[in-house]
């Protein structure tokens, strides 16, 4: 009977034991889980006027847009400085200068207020709006207060915030940012993702970016089941270079 009893208790003990184990793997492996199933990200280093950004903006960008739980699948950041520099000035403000010069200066402001007072839908669509009409003497305070109309911003507060020190410190973190990139651009638009930076994988998004996120994303949304089942590495030989402003040595920084 004693031996019966402390066969029962070793097996309870080892039961209880196994149990533990159990619990401790399944919580260690929760956050794996959860990274597994998270969204994928793109990133998308810009400038408000560079024809190259602006087909991305207009085509690839534009299009996922229309899908409406696209935002579920892939996390989308878009970062307007581009190829410009800055400059800390006596003030503590920061002094930028553009490729292509002080007016898309103005325009990454505007895009850059509007990216961070709204939610990534919004901003987005509000961006691809004024590249819409984006040009080298393009009225930008026209060209935004009509677009906020018709995406249902308020205009005066994204006019506010480009004029003014958020909007100045808002376009110093964004060239932190993209001065922070390793491997650093040397061209927009630049593309990366999950923080890493490939040609072809750049192509393939300026190309179509939700038929990219439906074959790399862990996150699978019903309009993926629209998207050609082919894989897309397939067709990178296919894929030429598109369009891009390449970084230029002196850029003009305003005093």
């Amino acid at each position: 009977e004693m031996c019966i009893r402390d066969r029962w208790y070793q097996r309870r003990v080892h039961g209880d034991l196994d149990s533990m184990r159990a619990s401790w793997l399944l919580i260690a492996l929760l956050p794996c889980i959860a990274f597994c199933q998270a969204p994928l990200s793109i990133e998308i280093y810009t400038e408000s006027l560079c024809d190259g950004c602006n087909d991305l903006i207009q085509g690839s960008l534009a299009n996922a847009l229309k899908v409406p739980d696209l935002f579920d699948m892939v996390d989308i950041v878009l970062v307007p400085f581009g190829n410009a520099g800055e400059r800390k000035t006596k003030s503590g403000d920061w002094s930028f200068g553009c490729q292509h010069g002080p007016v898309e200066c103005y325009g990454n402001m505007i895009e850059t207020c509007a990216l961070n007072l709204y939610s990534r839908r919004e901003a987005l669509q509000f961006v691809v709006c004024v590249e819409s009409y984006a040009g080298p003497d393009c009225p930008w305070n026209d060209i935004g207060h009509f677009c906020a109309i018709r995406e249902e911003l308020n205009w005066t507060s994204i006019f506010t915030c480009a004029n003014g020190q958020q909007g100045n410190a808002w376009e110093h973190e964004m060239a932190v940012k993209t001065q922070s990139l390793n491997p650093r651009h040397n061209y927009v638009p630049w593309i990366t993702v999950n923080g890493r930076h490939d040609v072809q994988s750049e192509n393939l998004i300026f190309d179509n970016l939700v038929k990219f996120a439906c074959h790399n994303s862990s996150v699978k949304i019903p309009e993926c089941n629209n998207q050609s089942s082919n894989n897309p590495i397939q067709r990178f030989l296919r894929v030429e270079r598109k369009k891009c402003c390449y970084e230029e040595p002196n850029v003009d920084i305003q005093e």
